[in-house]
This record gives C-alpha cells, structure tokens and sequence, in this order.
C-alpha cells in the first residue's frame, strides 16, 4: 500500500508515477510549438524560447523549466523535435529527486517543502531503500526478507556499529560497490580509479513502489524470479536511482569541493578491509559524480531513462553552442582526465588494471588513475535544456548548477510491454546485445547515450541504458530491472 502524507504540501514519490496522458488537442498544440523548440538547438536564444513558453498554454508545461519538487507524470514527446519534452521531464525529475527528504522513518521518499533546493540535508532519493535493504543478508550468509519501507531496521554491510539512516555505500558482497555493469548477467565489469587515486563507489536505491513489487513477490531473496514465460511487471512510477560517488582526498581544495554534492559516508576502507579478511568502512567525504534515473510511466512502460554527470568529470567533446562546460575554465580539475595524458580512454578494457575488482583480484592500496574521456558529445538539444536549468533561480548559485542532463532515452513503441519489446526505444539502435559487447575505439560517429563514471567502456553503439537492461533483464522477463539479473 502507498501512504498518502498527511500534509497536502508534501509530494511522496512514492505516488509521483500516477500517469497523465496527454490529450490530442495539447498534442496538436505542442505540434505547432515545434517552430520555437527548434530554438533549443541554439544555446543563445535557449532563455528567450523558454521565457516566451512560459507564457503560452499551461499544455507547455512538457517542455517549460521549473523548480518543483512535484516532478512530470509523464512524457509524450512531439514528433517533430522529441528531445525538449525528454529532456525537460529529466530535468524535473532530478531536481524533485535531489530535493530535500524528510528525515523521519515514515516519510521516506517524501520532500520536505519547507526547504529550497539549495538547502542541506538528505535527498529524497537517499531516503528510498538503498540496494543492500532490498537485498539483506542475515548472519548466516543467508538472504532474508527485506524490512518494511518505512524502517532503517536492518543489518548494514559496514557492521552493527553503523545505522542505516548514516550514508552508507558498500554491499554485502565485498567490492560488489567498485564496479561497473556488464552486458553479462550478474557479471560485474571494470572499476573506475578517479585522478585523486580513489576507486569510484556505486549504491543503487529504489521507491516504495519498486521496492514493494521486489519484497512482495520473494524476487529480493532470489525466489520465484520473474522468467519469459512469467516475466515481471512492475508497477507504473516505479524507480530507480543509481549513483556514482567519488571518494574526497584530504588535499582537494574547497573551492573544488564547493562545486559537487558533498556526503559524509561509511564506505569500504580498503587497507583496513585488506589486512582484516572482512568488509572493514570508515567514514569519507564523497563527492556526486553521476546519477542515473529510470521512471515506468503509463506511456512508457518501458520506462524513461536519464542520466546526469558533474560537469567537472571530465573535458567537453562538444563545440560551438553545443560544447559542454569546461573544468578548466573555471579552474577547477578534472575528476578522471589528466591533461598531461593523451586524450584517449586508459587503460584498454580488458587488462588487468580493468578486472573486476573482488576478492580474487582486490583492490590496490594505490592504484593509477585511469584516463577518461567523453568520446562522444552531449546533444545540443539537451545542452539548450542544461542551460536554461542552470540559469533558474533555485538551481543558480546551487551545486545543482554544476550538474549535467548527458542522454535521455525512452520507448516509441510502448504495446505490448514484454520480453520480446525493448519499446523501440529513442535515441539509440537494437543492440543484439551479448556478453562479448565491448567499448570498439573505432566506430563511427554518433549521439552520447552513457554516462562516463558508470558505463566509461561501453560509449559506443549498441551501448545505452535501454540496451543493456533489455539484454540483461526484460528479454529474460524481468521488466527492465536490472538488479535481478545476478539473482540465482
């Protein structure tokens, strides 16, 4: 059951997917306003469309920036020029997201309106069940039933000394936190080493009604999975919500700091953990690198994906209006690209260096940093969007503001929802995707479909979020939901 907030001002996203179809008459009008979404295509006159959309019909809202921590029901993107409409909805989505959440047990996912966006505090989706509570392990290694949502009863990764409302990024299963995903169900793939020598952390976290589906039906403890022939349907305004982080070192200036979503987290001591034989954490300053965003809506039963990155990760690929920002310019460093270096990815996938990291192969004490690169650049569609967000009052003068849509992607054909349709989904291509997919230094041209923290070997086609979780899970029946693909 979803609990409604007792105070009319609060938004529970547990509830945020109750969808809202758009009626053909908005859509002939939202048709006939592709004239002016052109525009979003020309960095320079990005401000002026969108304060001039403002104030056409309330219909506009799909493509019209806001500070709000109630998000879009839905998305319908026009077919003339489909990005302003995605976009726009991603962008809502992060900052509802990354609003405030209140702090208490019963008011997980839920915003705390009486603050701004800006404000300290924990973000409503810290305050959905992270991984390791969908997921619990009991002492005797066992998987057991998660606890109910609105509780921080369970056993944490880092130990009995650590409550879960503390940020926690680690996993039952050692390391499972350093890597990235594969196109192989439940196989982990490389690490990523920042240029400070800190391993990049992951946590995934989930909303009430996600998190239900999963506990109610056994799958969390591997039981009764979802196949082809039973596959899973999760409910409408489900998410998910993945993060990268990156481990803050001692000498890292303020000013530099000052520019990232900053946590204090227990996370997985690696020397400690070492000499220990066991998951040993310590307390760290985290900085937020990447976020991903997946939302099941009601037109899009495929779910939307979204994904955001701190423009300081690494340097722009993009040119002219459409070139992204700059570290460098604001005198900031890069978190994964070192100048001194050529500009190419390193080192390749599949040396050493790019193992999974567990406990046949452990992390290193002091390990080289690895090049990156954006091979690709972000669509200047999206760079219009990115823009006019940043100039909002509210996002402006944030940290918010140092924070980047890099790809949107969703389904065009959304009927029927099974394992046989990956929703046709835009932008992107069938992948026929396999184990054996692989970042290929030598392909052609083509739109930015990853974010570089989480999927830094995999930026080519068929690569994308669609691709990978319509290999790795909904072709297996799994409704898209990835976390399920390394259950037995």
């Amino acid at each position: 059951m979803t609990r409604r907030p007792s105070n009319s001002d609060k938004i529970d996203w547990a509830r945020a997917g109750t969808p809202r179809v758009q009626p053909d008459a908005a859509r002939r009008r939202m048709s006939r306003a592709q004239p002016l979404a052109l525009l979003l295509g020309f960095g320079a006159v990005a401000a002026f469309f969108f304060s001039a959309a403002a104030a056409l019909s309330a219909d506009l809202g799909e493509i019209t920036p806001a500070l709000s921590p109630t998000p879009l029901d839905d998305v319908s993107p026009a077919a003339g020029d489909p990005f302003p409409a995605a976009a726009n909805f991603a962008w809502r989505a992060f900052i509802a997201l990354n609003w405030p959440g209140q702090p208490a047990p019963e008011e997980r996912g839920v915003a705390d309106r009486t603050k701004t966006l800006g404000d300290p505090g924990k973000r409503v989706w810290e305050t959905f069940k992270s991984d390791y509570e969908l997921f619990p392990i009991g002492d005797d290694g066992r998987r057991v039933s998660p606890t109910p949502w609105s509780s921080y009863e369970a056993r944490n990764p880092c130990g009995a000394g650590v409550d879960n409302r503390e940020k926690t990024i680690a996993s039952f299963a050692p390391f499972a936190d350093f890597n990235q995903p594969s196109f192989a169900p439940g196989e982990p793939g490389n690490p990523l080493v920042a240029q400070n020598g800190a391993y990049t952390r992951y946590e995934i976290h989930f909303n009430e009604p996600e998190f239900a589906a999963l506990a109610a039906s056994g799958w969390s403890q591997g039981l009764n999975l979802p196949d082809e022939r039973h596959p899973a349907r999760l409910p409408v305004g489900s998410i998910a919500v993945k993060a990268a982080w990156r481990p803050l070192r001692p000498a890292e200036t303020q000013a530099a700091r000052a520019r990232y979503y900053v946590e204090s987290a227990e996370i997985l001591d690696v020397a400690k953990t070492l000499a220990a034989g066991r998951i040993v954490c310590s307390k760290s300053d985290v900085a937020l690198v990447g976020l991903h965003i997946a939302i099941k809506t009601k037109s899009r039963p495929q779910w939307v994906w979204s994904t955001f990155e701190q423009v300081d990760n690494v340097p722009p690929a993009g040119s002219g209006e459409a070139r992204e920002p700059d570290a460098k310019d604001a005198g900031a460093p890069y978190s994964f690209f070192d100048p001194a270096k050529p500009a190419k990815l390193w080192p390749p996938l599949g040396s050493e260096d790019t193992a999974p990291v567990d406990w046949n192969n452990p992390p290193k004490l002091n390990p080289e940093p690895m090049q990156v690169v954006r091979r690709y650049p972000i669509a200047p569609e999206i760079m219009a969007m990115n823009r006019a967000y940043w100039a909002l009052i509210g996002v402006k003068a944030t940290v918010w503001e140092h924070y980047a849509l890099v790809a949107v992607q969703w389904p065009t054909s959304a009927d029927p929802p099974g394992p046989a349709n990956d929703g046709a989904f835009f932008p992107g291509e069938p992948s026929g995707a396999s184990a054996e997919e692989s970042y290929r230094s030598t392909a052609k041209a083509q739109q930015n479909l990853v974010n570089t923290t989480m999927e830094t070997y995999l930026q080519d086609l068929p690569s994308s979020c669609m691709a990978c979780h319509q290999a790795v899970s909904n072709s297996r029946g799994r409704d898209f939901v990835g976390v399920l693909g390394g259950l037995r």
